[in-house]
């Protein structure tokens, strides 16, 4: 960070995180399996917003301008383009990571804040529901500051290979786009697809799952949970669109400084992920292997026959 970055900021960001989101996961409790106004955004009913997300975010941006109103906001579900350049302090806001889940039942799904400082992941918080006398967990960090679940330190499971009996999580379709080498035979785990990738990230960074990973991310699913895992003692590695190797997720924007992205172009970050320990999240980008589709194969033996 410069010499200019203000002292004490990054212990006010994460208390003011872990407290909007503890707040924001009782609003959503609140509306917990009760009938809710739902919207879709993609067809046949596919990715709702419900009135809880509209709730949600709408309590974690106002209260975000009152405590920061210089620093900007990127909230998944506001819909209006933002074109003016990002300044240097950027709220990432999932308001409700897991909608389907939260409307059909099933207790499995997030609240999440991140804060980038040049895209830069410095502080952030994450809200999942847990069997607690609270109702659920308020994850919380700061770059250096170490991780923490209701103020209690946590860790990744420090493993040096993918263990059989040991829980991992990724989507269902991986297997479209990727596969596993001949190195993870009997190691890739018991898989969960939970739904939520915020509260998966939150399941590592909490010593849960061994490994997570991640091929559709959006910068609202994982900004607070990169950071979480980091500083759980966990390494995340990102593989951009179009990138044929995996290097760590240090930061969202590399070249912030010579290029300054605007919001928008915030918003349509994405990138696929891998997250656990070190050794285990590298040991699992050398054994995954990326699928080409078929009209790409197809393309590709063309090219040869026309060579050839």
């Amino acid at each position: 960070m410069p010499e200019s970055f203000p002292e004490g900021i990054l212990e006010e960001l994460e208390t003011r995180a872990m407290l909007m989101a503890g707040e924001a996961g009782e609003i959503l409790r609140q509306h917990w399996g009760k009938p809710l106004k739902t919207d879709y955004k993609g067809k046949g009913k596919r990715d709702p917003v419900t009135a809880a997300d509209i709730e949600s975010q709408k309590f974690l941006k106002e209260t975000i301008s009152r405590y920061f109103p210089e620093h900007g906001i990127i909230a998944e579900e506001d819909t209006e383009k933002q074109d003016s350049p990002s300044p240097d302090f950027l709220w990432v806001v999932d308001p409700l990571d897991g909608t389907t889940n939260f409307l059909n039942g099933l207790p499995m799904y997030a609240v999440s804040l991140g804060v980038l400082y040049k895209g830069i992941p410095v502080a952030g918080a994450l809200f999942i529901p847990w069997p607690e006398d609270e109702g659920g967990l308020v994850f919380h960090a700061r770059k250096g500051g170490g991780a923490f679940a209701n103020k209690k330190p946590i860790s990744v499971l420090h493993l040096s290979e993918p263990q059989g009996d040991k829980l991992t999580n990724h989507p269902a379709y991986l297997s479209a786009a990727y596969r596993f080498g001949k190195g993870m035979r009997h190691r890739v785990g018991e898989v969960r697809t939970t739904g939520s990738i915020a509260y998966e990230l939150a399941l590592a960074a909490y010593g849960v799952s061994q490994y997570v990973i991640h091929t559709q991310c959006r910068i609202w699913d994982v900004a607070a949970g990169v950071l979480l895992i980091k500083e759980a003692g966990g390494k995340v590695l990102t593989r951009p669109r179009r990138a044929k190797k995996w290097h760590p997720l240090d930061t969202f924007f590399p070249s912030w400084d010579s290029y300054r992205p605007t919001q928008q172009q915030v918003r349509e970050w994405g990138a696929s992920l891998i997250s656990g320990s070190p050794d285990i999240a590298q040991f699992v980008s050398e054994q995954l292997r990326g699928r080409l589709l078929l009209r790409y194969r197809l393309a590709k033996m063309w090219r040869r026959l026309l060579k050839g």
